[in-house]
């Protein structure tokens, strides 16, 4: 019997979030992964994966860069996969370029969203971007494939001349599994639990938002946001929920993130997030921030619920205007408030649009039809390299 082809999938910090797609796939090729948080070792062992782990400064350091590269050139080596899947920004580079240097047959990148360098001209982020598109460039060139989550990302790239158009593909999203995500499987007693656990009153409306607090997420627009639907609106509870990421170049001051605490429940990062939703009547994400597909619209949608977020590349491919939720325009406190304060005043129109959003998250952003697709595509470059019948060690 032919042993399975032999697949590393690398990423940062949260690399443990491709623990779902490896488990749909896991019956065509034995996965191991690689990432820069070693508190995650645990996890893939009782998930049944191996996992290693490498140094990943997130700031433009070029010496500490260099011994990523090298870090990741030496175990690439050792473990000798068929294929690397690279996933987020600098992993997508520096990962990918040890692959090829390491001679892994199969090299792969995904851009989850362009990020934070798309969303500001300052000169710093400008020569930054430069700099990130030099090294995308030449990575995405060495690489078979650069898998995109939305096609106008995928357009961008194709058209500065960062990645052959011939060696693109689009892949909607991470997926969500809806099984888990379905508001059916979450009872009464776990909502009244949590809301008396967060101090909301079972009359008021839950608006939640779920991000990273950084400032191109729309978490400024979220605060005013409740502000002014507050003032309107006394019977409305506003819900952030996420982790203050202080190492981003897109960071609140501590003037803003105090403020922040003074306006909204904020309940730093939660592992309980199908029952976060399911006390939430309308969710909100009004980022500025070059998503690729954000995996929490794809898990509000899958939870029935009405979305408010903005009308840029990925948001808007899970939320369609006036059918399942509001598409507001990017850095708009005013006509966020205004679209929460419909869906706050027409329980009609929430019930209406969280059923659209549950059945399009079932239909088209399902983890089933994202494995499909990413088996597919490893399949397909196995059968071009003649390496699906019999593969070689190197």
């Amino acid at each position: 019997m032919c042993s399975l082809p032999k697949a590393l999938l690398v990423g940062g910090p949260d690399v443990d979030a491709r623990l779902e797609l490896m488990h749909c796939l896991e019956d065509a090729f034995n996965f191991s992964a690689f990432g820069s948080d070693p508190t995650l070792h645990d996890r893939f062992l009782a998930e049944g994966f191996g996992y290693s782990t490498y140094n990943l400064s997130r700031r433009a350091n070029p010496i500490l860069d260099l011994f990523t590269l090298g870090q990741l050139v030496v175990i690439i080596r050792r473990l000798k996969p068929q294929i690397v899947h690279t996933f987020d920004t600098k992993p997508g580079v520096w990962a990918r370029l040890a692959a090829r240097i390491a001679g892994v047959p199969i090299v792969i990148g995904t851009l989850p969203g362009l990020g934070s360098l798309y969303t500001s001209d300052s000169l710093k982020t400008r020569f930054v971007r430069l700099v990130y598109e030099r090294l995308q460039t030449l990575a995405c060139r060495l690489s078979d494939l650069t898998i995109f989550q939305n096609h106008n990302d995928a357009r961008q790239f194709n058209s500065a001349g960062i990645v052959p158009e011939q060696k693109t593909t689009v892949i909607p999203g991470s997926g969500v599994s809806t099984n888990l995500f379905d508001p059916a499987r979450i009872s009464d007693i776990k909502k009244t639990q949590l809301k008396a656990e967060l101090g909301i009153r079972s009359s008021e409306i839950v608006v939640t938002m779920v991000s990273r607090v950084i400032r191109s997420k729309g978490v400024l627009e979220f605060m005013v946001a409740a502000r002014e639907v507050g003032a309107c609106n006394p019977d409305v509870h506003f819900l952030l929920v996420g982790p203050n990421d202080d190492d981003s170049i897109d960071q609140l001051s501590s003037a803003e993130l105090h403020r922040l605490k003074q306006t909204v429940t904020w309940t730093g990062p939660r592992r309980d997030m199908p029952v976060v939703l399911a006390i939430s009547d309308i969710f909100v994400l009004p980022s500025a921030y070059r998503e690729g597909i954000p995996r929490v619209l794809l898990e509000a949608a899958s939870m029935g619920l009405p979305i408010v977020t903005t009308d840029s590349p990925g948001c808007n491919e899970v939320a369609e205007h006036s059918v399942n939720g509001f598409l507001v325009p990017v850095r708009n406190p005013a006509a966020l408030s205004q679209a929460i304060l419909i869906l706050i005043e027409q329980s009609e129109m929430r019930q209406r649009f969280g059923q659209i959003s549950r059945r399009r998250a079932v239909e088209h952003f399902d983890l089933s039809i994202i494995a499909d697709q990413t088996r597919a595509v490893y399949q397909q470059l196995l059968a071009y390299k003649v390496l699906l019948p019999a593969i070689a060690p190197y």
